[in-house]
């Protein structure tokens, strides 16, 4: 299913996969097109990032290391797919609980930097990574905004608060 027609993302889809005795629910999303130049760059910035709250902490909330790790295996996982001269396509299977977790600190980090980038007159990240990071953001809103339930109204809320999102 495609939510919004939008440009640039192609939405998730929710389905049961089977897991031994037991069903676990997942959510599909998909990244892209977007140019690999833009994910290459915006990758880059968020290792600087991550590198700095592990350090110094960066001014940023308190982040648990194994959280950082599996930021850093998608950042990976984004620059593996990162092709030059051709354009970015990133999709993955995801526990639409953990996705939510990841979301939320991903959105507390963005705020800090956001307030930071404010105080200083700078733009939060590299401009051309822009193109990536928004149909990152737009990427998890939709996922949750397909898989419904209570996730709707996280996505709604993920809309409403992430600094600098911009709808297309």
């Amino acid at each position: 299913m495609v939510v919004g027609g939008r440009t640039g993302i192609v939405a998730v889809r929710c389905r049961r996969r089977p897991h031994g005795a037991y069903a676990e629910e997942v959510v599909e999303l998909r990244i892209g097109p977007v140019p690999s130049g833009s994910v290459t760059i915006w990758v880059a910035y968020a290792r600087t990032v991550l590198a700095q709250a592990l350090s110094t902490g960066g001014g940023l909330p308190p982040i648990d290391p194994a959280l950082i790790e599996e930021m850093e295996r998608h950042l990976d996982a984004w620059e593996a797919a990162a092709t030059p001269d051709q354009p970015f396509l990133w999709t993955t299977e995801a526990d639409p609980e953990r996705l939510a977790y990841l979301a939320h600190t991903f959105l507390q980090i963005v705020q800090r930097l956001s307030e930071q980038a404010e105080n200083r007159g700078f733009p939060i990240a590299p401009v051309d990574g822009e193109e990536f990071y928004q149909a990152l953001i737009r990427g998890i809103i939709d996922a949750f905004e397909a898989e419904g339930r209570s996730f709707a109204s996280f996505a709604e809320q993920l809309r409403d608060e992430w600094p600098g999102l911009k709808e297309p």
